[in-house]
């Protein structure tokens, strides 16, 4: 597949706002240090989860290490102590923001002895993905896929100067993400080198037979060479570790991404599951009732950070890309 090379401009990372009730958008950013700890969040205007709630205003934000320690903070805001423009990146939400333009942007968050103030600088050009592939039914800007991040990281009230490497991207729908067309939905995001690998691959329903819906954003040093749809996923031996035993949410130890496009993309990239970062059960916030229904007739979604392992073994345009090393995904079980 082609690029088109769109040159993104300050309103594709400004906010998109649709009449729709169930009108959501978010400003996701996440970021890797070099002292261990990992940043993953977002700032949310509507509810991109059901119930639908398009005057929801509220941030989710993860912070962990790789010894097992995580900080989880949900919070929401009254409407009134938010705001976000529709010509730029100025995104308010309580006392947190979030604001730029490519290739610079500050994300600033303090809630309770959690917070951090991190630059980013991008390295990679940005893309508006859902243009390339054609997809009309969601906005999706990858704004940043590869930034140097660097700032300061607060956990339990102490500050630490970091630096490490992030992503940054703004989505938007006027419909919740739901398990309707899909069982589970991965997304990672894998730097090798010179070389930036951003994916999506949601698995189709079974009994309804719906293909899988594939991203790929590919980079060779600060340039996009490549975006692709075709490939296939195997994930395997699913387990429950470390997770409530009444939950029966399962995540995969296993999964092979394996490209095939020819003179495009083509080869696989091998992920063992080391453990959960983070997880949320996404009904946790529903009312004993509601739960009990959706459990009965939607099924048990819940989201997941799973700290990885990966080998990648790869041809982009023609060029061999090899590597393995540490990463980390999003595993959404939708249903």
């Amino acid at each position: 597949m082609s690029v088109l090379k769109r040159k993104v401009t300050p309103r594709d990372d400004a906010m998109h706002p649709d009449p729709s009730p169930g009108w959501w958008e978010w400003w996701y950013f996440d970021a890797d240090f070099d002292n261990g700890y990992v940043i993953a969040g977002t700032f949310h205007f509507g509810s991109p989860r059901p119930p639908a709630n398009r005057d929801a205003r509220f941030i989710e934000i993860g912070i962990y290490d790789r010894k097992g320690n995580s900080k989880l903070i949900r919070k929401r805001y009254p409407k009134e102590q938010c705001s976000a423009s529709e010509e730029t990146c100025d995104v308010v939400i309580g006392p947190n923001t979030y604001k730029g333009e490519i290739p610079r942007c500050r994300v600033y968050l303090s809630e309770g002895d959690q917070g951090c103030d991190l630059t980013y600088e991008s390295m990679v050009e940005g893309c508006m993905i859902m243009e390339e592939l054609q997809l009309p039914y969601l906005g999706w800007l990858v704004a940043q896929p590869r930034a140097k991040v660097t700032g300061t990281l607060t956990v339990d009230g102490k500050t630490m100067d970091v630096t490490g490497e992030g992503y940054q991207e703004n989505m938007w729908a006027s419909t919740p993400l739901s398990g309707g067309m899909a069982d589970r939905f991965y997304w990672n995001k894998l730097y090798i080198g010179d070389y930036t690998f951003c994916w999506t691959y949601a698995k189709g329903r079974r009994h309804v037979t719906n293909p899988p819906v594939v991203t790929l954003l590919a980079a060779k040093k600060d340039e996009i060479v490549a975006i692709s749809d075709k490939a296939d996923l195997v994930d395997s031996n699913f387990t429950a570790e470390g997770l409530p035993e009444e939950l029966g949410i399962h995540y995969p130890q296993d999964f092979i991404v394996k490209w095939n496009d020819p003179g495009v993309i083509e080869g696989e990239i091998k992920y063992n599951t080391k453990g959960a970062l983070g997880f949320f059960d996404l009904l946790s916030r529903f009312k004993p009732f509601q739960r009990q229904f959706a459990r009965r007739y939607v099924g048990k979604p819940a989201y997941f950070r799973l700290d990885l392992t990966y080998e990648a073994n790869l041809k982009l345009r023609g060029e061999k890309v090899t590597g393995k090393g540490e990463t980390w995904c999003e595993f959404h079980k939708m249903v």
